[in-house]
């Protein structure tokens, strides 16, 4: 008896540890990373881990929640379902701006943190070595999209440019949730390997670094000839 019982115990445990789980998906990576030296690559990398941790502080995200994992060249943040997508898209994001831009007035070149970065919702699961899913994938993909790489080059002032996912743009922006704007985002569809969706790019805006409206970008994978020249 004693046996069954824990073994239903073990399989209830295995079964809620596999049940996916929904979470905010924040997806950061750094532009040209792979090209500084390895000391280089060790200093932005501790300096983009303070800088995300600042802007969730003041944000008011609940540090104890999260759940950050390396991506080498960036961080992925889970958020729990219980904070609002709002929240992510203002006040995080221009948080995460201002400390980037402060981090870069200062550093030197090869330190210098300009990310891509990537917003979306959906369900994941927790594998053996990390957090997995089809959501996660589809984040990674916005990130990682061709629209958002060629509009960091565009604009070489910019510390940081967005990607929402179609889910928390109509979820938070097209509401104008906490003050967004929904002028300020310029939807681009994106087809990428097993993603067909739609994606909206956004581009925080600084005094000294104004927003300019944004090109037909095109749209085809990183493998297509129209990125070659694109190294971000």
């Amino acid at each position: 008896m004693t046996f069954r019982i824990h073994h239903a115990l073990r399989d209830l445990h295995r079964r809620r540890h596999t049940d996916p789980q929904h979470r905010s998906i924040i997806v950061i990576d750094v532009a040209g990373f792979g090209r500084r030296p390895d000391p280089a690559q060790v200093r932005v990398r501790s300096s983009l881990d303070r800088i995300v941790r600042a802007a969730c502080r003041a944000s008011g995200l609940p540090r104890a929640r999260l759940v950050f994992e390396d991506r080498g060249d960036g961080v992925i943040v889970f958020v729990p379902a219980t904070v609002s997508k709002a929240v992510l898209v203002r006040p995080f994001v221009p948080q995460l701006s201002t400390f980037l831009h402060e981090h870069n007035a200062k550093a030197e070149a090869v330190h210098r943190i300009r990310v891509r970065l990537a917003v979306h919702a959906g369900e994941v699961v927790r594998g053996p070595y990390g957090w997995l899913g089809a959501d996660l994938n589809l984040t990674c993909r916005l990130v990682d999209s061709a629209p958002l790489r060629e509009e960091l080059v565009r604009r070489p002032c910019a510390d940081l440019v967005v990607a929402l996912s179609d889910v928390v743009h109509q979820a938070v922006v097209r509401h104008g949730h906490r003050g967004t704007a929904p002028t300020e985002y310029t939807a681009v569809p994106l087809k990428v390997k097993e993603v067909a969706t739609r994606a909206w790019i956004h581009q925080p805006a600084r005094e000294d670094c104004p927003v300019t409206a944004l090109r037909a970008p095109d749209h085809r994978s990183r493998s297509g000839t129209a990125l070659a020249a694109v190294t971000s």
